[in-house]
């Protein structure tokens, strides 16, 4: 059966970006839009959460977004989303084909498209992590859940038995049910969904290893900085393993570079995503390492815009595209896309990357370069590394924290001498967030250690100690 219809916006993809663009060009006014879906609407970094149960009690299924009740959205959104897939698009023709999640086929006109068709989880190209089957995906079909191996798309149901990831909501379904039954587990990779995940089974009584490939944990934190997280998670009773890969799994074995095996319940792959840029290429949209875009979210097609995790954009600090893979920040983009849809042009400021978490009750936030990435680029920079405490020193409810802040020490092409490249905290017991935007802010706007003189420090005996850490930071820097 094939249907036919007319839409002034067709969005494909039903995360924050696809969700965010619908509701935007509702309040802008342009409400003949259609959403196209085939994943579940959900919080994304509420999932391991969800499966630890400590702070989702009711579990992976409080994580599902309900379209129907979110106060976020308009309430015509459920009658113009459909759960399926956009197969292909005829550019010329302004048709796109939808394949229903009924295998029906509908045809949808339209004015403009906005892709948002995201990240899937992406594995090395280890042995064993499949199952013995053709893996292959048809270009054609872009509907089901699908990983990333090394460089090839496949079903996620290609994956071996007691091999998990963690992005949808049948993620943590899958691994809800695995903590229940199991009683070990190795989670490779130590971004914030792995470390969440890590919390989430020790929590659920697991006993867990974790393997991470680079010499420290947390890419986002230099290694000085994630030494402290990694000492909280070694005394809660985590193993954790550094400087070695996984090559190959079979039947709970896990066997590292070393020669090393690891026995395990299951193995949960937080390597990271891949942008899912397989209808963007097929359709003939300019891809690199994602989405190519202008400033207005435009691709090189007329009328068809990128947003989120498939997009690449450019980074602030380095003044090179990078694919940011932040929810908030897809969100962001896809205000912008609206706004140019509605003829309001508006530019997407270059960005930086940022990440705030907790394990533990131990919370580390990071924001633009670390002190290793930027001698990588070959930047010239050093850091700062400053104590810092959340009370008056006689307030025994205060909390002990570090502060790192990355600058320049050499002007170089659009860097400035002194220009902060990058900020990163670790604070026990309370939340960093406030200051992580704060810093945010300065870096997208090029500060310098210097101009800190124009940010101030509010006292109140409370909630913060008296010492102007900006201040502190200057006078470390140099005040001559």
């Amino acid at each position: 059966m094939e249907t036919t219809k007319k839409v002034e916006t067709l969005i494909i993809g039903g995360g924050p970006g696809g969700r965010t663009a619908y509701a935007a060009l509702h309040r802008l006014d342009k409400k003949k839009s259609m959403l196209v879906m085939n994943l579940e609407p959900t919080v994304v970094c509420s999932l391991p959460y969800g499966v630890g149960r400590r702070l989702i009690p009711g579990g992976p299924e409080d994580a599902v977004v309900d379209i129907s009740k979110s106060p976020r959205l308009p309430r015509d959104i459920v009658q113009n989303t459909i759960i399926g897939s956009v197969i292909s698009i005829n550019t010329e023709e302004k048709v796109a084909t939808i394949k229903t999640q009924a295998s029906e086929y509908m045809h949808v006109s339209y004015d403009n498209v906005i892709l948002a068709t995201g990240a899937v989880p992406w594995i090395p190209p280890i042995e064993g992590v499949l199952m013995s089957c053709d893996h292959r995906i048809d270009n054609e079909d872009f509907s089901g859940e699908v990983v990333c191996v090394g460089n090839q798309f496949v079903p996620k149901a290609s994956l071996a038995k007691g091999i998990y990831v963690m992005r949808t909501a049948n993620d943590a379904r899958a691994l809800d049910k695995f903590a229940q039954e199991a009683q070990s587990a190795i989670i490779i990779g130590s971004g914030a969904i792995g470390l969440e995940v890590a919390e989430a089974l020790a929590d659920r009584g697991l006993t867990v290893t974790i393997v991470e490939a680079l010499p420290h944990l947390t890419p986002a934190l230099d290694k000085d900085m994630a030494k402290l997280l990694e000492k909280r998670i070694e005394e809660r009773g985590i193993k954790v393993i550094t400087e070695k890969q996984a090559t190959s799994y079979h039947n709970g074995s896990l066997t590292l570079n070393d020669g090393t095996t690891l026995e395990a319940s299951g193995v949960v792959f937080a390597t990271g995503v891949r942008p899912d840029t397989r209808l963007a290429a097929k359709i003939g949209i300019k891809v690199e390492k994602g989405i190519v875009v202008n400033k207005y979210m435009q691709t090189n097609i007329p009328n068809i815009y990128a947003i989120g995790d498939a997009t690449q954009i450019e980074n602030t600090v380095s003044r090179k595209t990078y694919l940011p893979l932040i929810g908030t920040l897809a969100m962001r983009q896809a205000l912008i896309a609206a706004l140019n849809i509605a003829g309001k042009p508006t530019e997407h400021p270059p960005a930086t990357s940022w990440g705030v978490s907790t394990i533990f009750d131990l919370h580390w936030g990071s924001v633009g370069l670390t002190e290793e990435l930027a001698a990588s680029l070959g930047m010239k920079a050093a850091a700062i590394v400053m104590p810092v405490r959340t009370r008056e020193p006689a307030m025994p409810e205060g909390k002990s924290g570090q502060w790192k802040i990355i600058f320049s020490t050499e002007p170089a092409d659009s860097i400035k001498k002194g220009q902060i490249l990058g900020f990163q905290i670790i604070l026990d017991g309370e939340s960093p967030l406030s200051t992580v935007e704060r810093f945010l802010d300065m870096i997208v706007r090029h500060e310098t250690i210097p101009e800190l003189i124009g940010h101030f420090h509010i006292h109140s005996p409370s909630h913060n100690p008296p010492d102007d850490p900006y201040m502190g930071i200057m006078f470390r820097y140099g005040i001559n």
